[in-house]
């Protein structure tokens, strides 16, 4: 039951991939026909698989070895499988004096980094002149960008109570200890509130690692849910331009990046 749980989670991976990634990356000028691509933190390499099917050259990055294991398991039988490598991020096994990559991506993986800063620099320094960098994430002010969905009591379904100040949330903490199934994700929702990411952080960063930013897409309901929940995706159009406003609705960014 278990594995046909993760098989099921794969084919959600892949179809993200294939149904949303892969044509907002032609709509960007990268097809994934003329793309090498680095995914790091690929997780079980659904999407992986599906920017490879659609002709990329792709090398995924994953720290868990049980994730890793699936990954290769999931993606044997394909004819066009991704290269997959076992590797920490902040070892990264690969230098941007190998063959460069014309895409470097982390699909929901900065946000669970701790040292921001440091990782910016990390994969600046793996990009080459041509290279875009995509990052992809719940900003973490958003309704659910405390990730509490993973949750399995009521609380799982209550947006914006991960921010709570910490007087307050010391009680959701042990409410979350005392009654919910999954209370052992408690300790990745304090890891993103220690290191809170945001749409306005990611671009201080990009300034401060002078890189430009290339192309932005914004969700008030992002593919995910479409997939996970069956809810509508929903872009944000003017509210992605209004820094607060932005923070606190667009559940999901897409943020391209490249060097000048």
């Amino acid at each position: 039951m278990a594995l046909a749980h993760k098989e099921k989670y794969w084919q959600y991976q892949y179809q993200l991939g294939a149904q949303y990634l892969v044509p907002l990356l032609r709509r960007w000028g990268l097809p994934p026909q003329e793309m090498r691509l680095l995914d790091i933190g690929c997780a079980e390499a659904g999407v992986l698989q599906a920017l490879c099917e659609a002709g990329a050259e792709g090398v995924g990055l994953e720290i868990s070895p049980s994730r890793l294991f699936l990954a290769q398991k999931f993606t044997a039988a394909s004819p066009r499988p991704p290269a997959l490598l076992a590797g920490d991020f902040f070892h990264l096994p690969l230098k941007a004096t190998h063959k460069p990559f014309t895409l470097i991506m982390l699909r929901d993986v900065f946000e669970h980094l701790p040292d921001k800063e440091h990782a910016f620099a990390a994969l600046a320094g793996l990009m080459a002149g041509e290279t875009h960098l995509l990052l992809t994430f719940p900003p973490f002010y958003s309704p659910f960008g405390g990730h509490q969905q993973m949750l399995q009591s009521a609380l799982r379904r209550i947006p914006w109570f991960h921010a709570l100040p910490k007087p307050l949330w010391r009680l959701v903490q042990c409410t979350i200890n005392k009654y919910d199934a999954n209370a052992a994700f408690l300790h990745e929702m304090n890891k993103l509130r220690d290191n809170r990411v945001s749409i306005g952080l990611i671009k201080r960063l990009a300034r401060r690692h002078n890189l430009l930013i290339a192309a932005e897409q914004y969700y008030l309901s992002r593919p995910s849910y479409k997939l996970r929940y069956g809810w509508p995706v929903i872009p944000a159009h003017f509210l992605g331009r209004v820094p607060l406003l932005r923070e606190l609705f667009i559940t999901g960014a897409a943020i391209l990046l490249r060097k000048p």
